[in-house]
């Protein structure tokens, strides 16, 4: 009784491994189906997330910034995006000081509002805006949703990306009419060469 009990548990054993291990291979094909497919090269997208991790770093290691500001930085194509709240302008300009420090980027788009930091019921709001607008964007025939970057925050849509200006206005419309959705910021750089690929 107790070899079978064995084989029984080294058999569930396999068929977890193998589940994770098919659960890897999934993940990993769909990143490398995201990364392909996005119109940024290789190093530029490896980039962009470096420069919003170094810079959300030297933020969030800043102790003059403590509570006195909640900032999310989304860089794209090397274009860096700040958005969220500082209590003053002196906090604000800290931010930006600390951004400008990174030599990586081409240019600092700057939305963030003089405003106490935002609730946790609000940042999961938010995040759930950002998902419903995402998920219109890659229904959309006529839009390659994979090129548009979605952030939300208290309720207003930016838009970072790589399109024609034809998916832009695509974009912008889906974003626009989506339930809960208070303004739409977008920042998406255009380049007509982008319909010839299609």
């Amino acid at each position: 009784m107790k070899s079978f009990v064995n084989i029984v548990f080294v058999l569930l054993l396999a068929s977890q491994t193998t589940g994770c291990a098919i659960a890897l291979f999934s993940g990993a094909a769909a990143t490398t189906a995201a990364v392909s497919a996005d119109r940024r090269d290789l190093d530029t997208q490896v980039l962009d997330h470096e420069i919003e991790q170094k810079i959300a770093r030297a933020i969030n290691n800043e102790p003059s910034l403590f509570e006195q500001a909640h900032v999310n930085v989304v860089s794209y194509n090397r274009n860096v995006l700040l958005v969220g709240q500082a209590t003053s302008e002196f906090v604000r300009n800290k931010v930006l000081d600390i951004a400008g420090q990174n030599t990586d980027l081409r240019d600092i788009y700057n939305e963030i509002v003089i405003a106490q930091p935002t609730s946790a019921a609000q940042r999961a709001k938010d995040a759930w805006l950002t998902t419903k607008v995402k998920t219109r964007m890659l229904a959309d025939k006529e839009l390659d949703g994979h090129q548009v970057k979605v952030y939300t925050e208290n309720q207003q849509v930016f838009l970072m990306g790589l399109l024609t200006k034809r998916e832009k206005k695509i974009a912008v419309t889906i974003a626009r009419n989506m339930d809960g959705v208070e303004k739409v910021i977008d920042v998406i750089e255009t380049n007509e060469q982008f319909a010839s690929e299609g």
